[in-house]
């Protein structure tokens, strides 16, 4: 293996990944997609675990190189480097619509343009470095420097990917109503997909065991909504379209029917059943209608409920709200939701520092002509 061959063999890997994004695509703009959310973050996730540090490992070790071997290529590679510092830009914008997204604060039009646009400027900048870097490297380097290269590249994305722990004793600000529903849905979002996994590995005990902390925390939630925020919400009156509180009591019914209706089917799996497989096979098209109901129930919250309870009642009566929500979580979610908002806040402070690079860059370049 060789520095040039690990670097083509990422470069294809990525462009694999980013080809998968066209069925994305379609869903987000169809909207019919009942995990697009899901895997929107998913993909968030792997551009800032994969593509980043492939970035890093790239100033680390190769342009330092070709810098001082091959001064005559300054002008490629500062533009190879300009294109990194738009590409961190858009990398923390996708981890952050991608949170947003999944709390019903973005929409999918937001998150397919940004889409096009990354994989755009993703795949435009490693046809440039296909272009220009490869003939470089082979024209600077000696076999042994290769090898030593190579060393030096795979302990910086080990060095890279490593993720430090975040501080669970940091200050998280208080959220509105429509940020805390936001944050126990993706988490109810979170559960049901590691039931989901579970199912198809046909780990039966595994899988109903979480299946009941999903079911259980739903249920809770849909109770205390029911019993506390809606009696509130209904005093408010003017109710907007789509916004009428009976339907968001139909549409609680309606998932605690589903709910139930899984939960039989669920129970009826046997590990010792030959057809055990196919049984599950047949009943997933039940939990993505049900993922679908769950998902369109969350962004009528997100886009109506919640937001006119932050906007019109009053800072007492939404404190009961919070604390009686907070309350019906089971204590995983309080350790999560600290971790989720320690990765926003990161995204978005490195959105920020990718916005000091791009001013130093401009700067830099300004005072070299």
């Amino acid at each position: 293996m060789s520095l040039m061959r690990q670097l083509r063999d990422e470069h294809d890997q990525i462009r694999r990944r980013l080809n998968e994004w066209d069925d994305l695509l379609v869903e987000l703009e169809s909207g019919v997609g009942t995990f697009a959310a899901l895997r929107l973050k998913e993909e968030a996730q792997w551009v800032r675990l994969e593509v980043m540090p492939h970035l890093d490992a790239e100033e680390a070790v190769i342009f330092p190189l070709l810098s001082e071997r091959a001064p005559e290529a300054s002008v490629t590679l500062r533009r190879l480097s300009d294109d990194h510092i738009q590409l961190r830009e858009l990398i923390a914008q996708l981890t952050e619509l991608a949170w947003k997204r999944q709390l019903g604060a973005a929409s999918n039009s937001q998150a397919q343009e940004l889409l096009k646009t990354f994989r755009w400027r993703l795949l435009d900048h490693l046809a440039r470095e296909d272009g220009a870097l490869f003939p470089l490297l082979l024209q600077n380097l000696t076999t042994d420097e290769d090898a030593q290269l190579l060393q030096r590249w795979q302990e910086q994305i080990v060095s890279a990917t490593s993720q430090p722990v975040p501080n669970l004793q940091s200050p998280v600000p208080s959220p509105t109503l429509a940020d805390l529903n936001g944050h126990i849905h993706a988490w109810l979002d979170e559960w049901l997909l590691r039931h989901l996994e579970a199912l198809t590995a046909l780990d039966l005990e595994v899988a109903k065991h979480l299946w009941r902390k999903f079911a259980d925390a739903l249920i809770a939630h849909a109770q205390v909504e029911d019993s506390v925020a809606l009696p509130v919400y209904e005093r408010l009156g003017n109710f907007p379209e789509g916004g009428q509180p009976s339907l968001f009591d139909a549409e609680h019914k309606g998932i605690e029917r589903m709910l139930r209706s899984l939960a039989q089917r669920l129970e009826s799996l046997s590990p010792n059943d030959p057809s055990l497989r196919r049984r599950i096979v047949v009943n997933l098209d039940r939990y993505m209608l049900f993922r679908h109901l769950i998902e369109h129930h969350t962004l009528r919250e997100q886009n109506i409920f919640y937001p006119l309870l932050d906007e019109k009642v009053e800072a007492d009566e939404k404190e009961r709200i919070k604390e009686a929500l907070q309350n019906a979580m089971p204590s995983e979610f309080a350790r999560w939701k600290v971790t989720a908002n320690f990765s926003l806040r990161r995204a978005r402070k490195h959105k920020e520092v990718s916005s000091d690079e791009v001013s130093g860059s401009v700067d830099a370049r300004t005072s070299r002509h």
